[in-house]
């Protein structure tokens, strides 16, 4: 499976997620950093490098750090549930 998100691929995620953290919702225009392309289901997992696995989140650089607090897992307690 190819690491690589090819720029086409990754202005139509962008466009779809409407330049927002799939997470947290913040708005590129507000975040420090650039927002990477994230797998939902990451490669480890299976996952596949297409359209519908992919989504913004912030980078570690940012406040949230949506991206690097999912990493490789697939399944957490959401936090508001208690």
């Amino acid at each position: 499976m190819s690491r690589y998100i090819y720029t086409d691929l990754s202005q139509r995620v962008r466009a779809s997620a409407q330049n927002r953290c799939g997470y947290c919702l913040s708005p590129q225009r507000l975040v420090m950093a650039r927002l990477e392309i994230e797998h939902i289901i990451p490669l480890v997992k299976g996952g596949a490098s297409d359209k519908s696995n992919l989504w913004l989140a912030c980078p570690p650089a940012h406040f949230f750090c949506c991206n690097s607090h999912k990493s490789s897992k697939v399944e957490a307690v959401d936090p508001g549930d208690s």
